[in-house]
């Protein structure tokens, strides 16, 4: 995991000079020859950053989310969220005291489990499975119809209770679709989430191997999301950085394809000494390694007998706008094409909506309780709308007829 070291009294005070002299220059009459730097400082202050900047944003965010790591990013992260505003009761993943390290191991990190934290004035519960859920048992109870989500923060609940995440209302509606249908089997649903903030692509497959199967999931959800290919950035660097196993061979393949030596692994302290050098080489192949990675997984599911869809998932705002989406998108749908997996798109979700009233906060781009309501819309419309997955669901029915609208459609979800 990204180190825990709280940022030191220096470090913050840095970022409140860089802060007050990054305002400085915004509101200071400049000569007309410096009408760039305006521009510059103007880029750096717009909602309407350019794929590069959004995607280096993002991840000194999420480095700042979960610790920091050995470089500049988190920094930066935390400096954006001072200039927008963030307060002083915010906490980093890593600080919340919900999680731990698992020094040496390829996952990095988990949740505690029997966690009951106060965060952001909510309650912040998990289960003796350590799942931001309610308690469930390890063996699963006849007649129940287990679904495994597979995610990160945004698919986690990072935020909100986790009777409002998505996952948790997703279960409600099936239990209550299913009474409201008379279902005969009286069956009911189970939606266990195995998500956790910044966890990668790479991380999610660990985690149905190492658990979720366990639980023996009728059907499991992959959420994929626009910023996958730096949340595996970030992960890869941290695993090499404290010199984990990397388990898989096919991720020791990639990077020796990508010609990362012995030598470029060196680790000084708590630095992995080369590590733009590594990212350099490796980024060409992140898609690559994301289609491995969801082979295996495809595999895994296949050899346990069990379903598997990918969802794609948004984070609110313009940095998921549809022209900014739109190639993430096309490149996440192929992939799933590619190894056979149903694919939902939910990446809509959000765009009839203003941003302020479906993010946390003005500093966080994570869903709230309404994002999660409009998540959760969109996946039941979408699994009423496919019949192979509504019949996985309900044996014997037949999905119900789409009704027409969005409007219509949330009604006809809310019954």
């Amino acid at each position: 995991m990204a180190s825990t070291k709280p940022v030191s009294i220096w470090t913050v005070r840095m970022i409140f000079l860089q802060g007050v002299a990054l305002l400085a220059i915004a509101l200071i009459p400049l000569p007309a020859g410096w009408t760039r730097l305006r521009a510059a400082v103007d880029s750096a202050r717009s909602p309407e950053l350019n794929r590069a900047e959004r995607e280096a944003h993002a991840a000194g965010y999420y480095e700042g989310l979960i610790g920091g790591g050995d470089s500049s990013e988190g920094a930066r992260g935390e400096l954006n969220l001072l200039l927008m505003g963030k307060p002083s009761g915010w906490v980093r993943f890593s600080d919340a005291n919900v999680s731990r390290s698992l020094p040496g191991d390829f996952l990095q990190f988990e949740l505690l489990p029997d966690v009951r934290r106060v965060l952001f004035g909510q309650p912040f519960v998990t289960n003796s499975h350590g799942m931001h859920g309610p308690d469930v048992a390890a063996e699963k109870p006849p007649g129940t119809f287990r679904i495994a989500l597979l995610g990160a923060s945004m698919d986690m609940g990072w935020g909100v209770t986790y009777q409002e995440t998505y996952a948790h209302r997703l279960e409600r509606w099936l239990n209550n679709h299913g009474t409201r249908r008379g279902d005969a089997t009286g069956r009911r649903f189970e939606v266990l989430n195995f998500a956790v903030a910044a966890y990668s692509p790479l991380q999610r497959l660990d985690t149905l191997r190492r658990k979720a199967l366990a639980f023996r999931p009728d059907l499991v959800i992959f959420s994929a999301t626009m910023l996958d290919l730096r949340l595996m950035e970030i992960h890869l660097c941290d695993a090499l950085r404290t010199r984990s196993d990397l388990t898989y061979d096919f991720v020791r393949d990639v990077l020796s394809e990508a010609g990362v030596t012995a030598d470029e692994m060196a680790v000084e302290g708590d630095k992995l000494v080369y590590k733009d050098a590594i990212k350099e080489k490796i980024q060409p192949r992140y898609w690559d390694l994301y289609d491995r990675t969801l082979g295996r997984l495809a595999a895994e599911c296949r050899a346990a007998g069990v379903p598997a869809l990918m969802v794609i998932v948004p984070r609110v705002g313009k940095a998921d706008a549809p022209a900014a989406r739109a190639e993430p998108v096309a490149r996440l749908k192929a992939l799933a094409a590619h190894n056979a997996m149903p694919v939902y798109d939910l990446t809509g979700s959000f765009d009839r909506f203003d941003p302020a009233s479906l993010e946390i906060a003005a500093w966080d781009d994570h869903p709230n309780a309404l994002g999660h309501r409009r998540l959760f819309l969109a996946l039941a419309r979408s699994l009423a709308d496919d019949p192979e997955r509504y019949r996985l669901l309900f044996p014997g029915a037949d999905a119900p007829p789409a009704p027409q609208g969005p409007a219509a459609t949330d009604d006809f979800i809310d019954k």
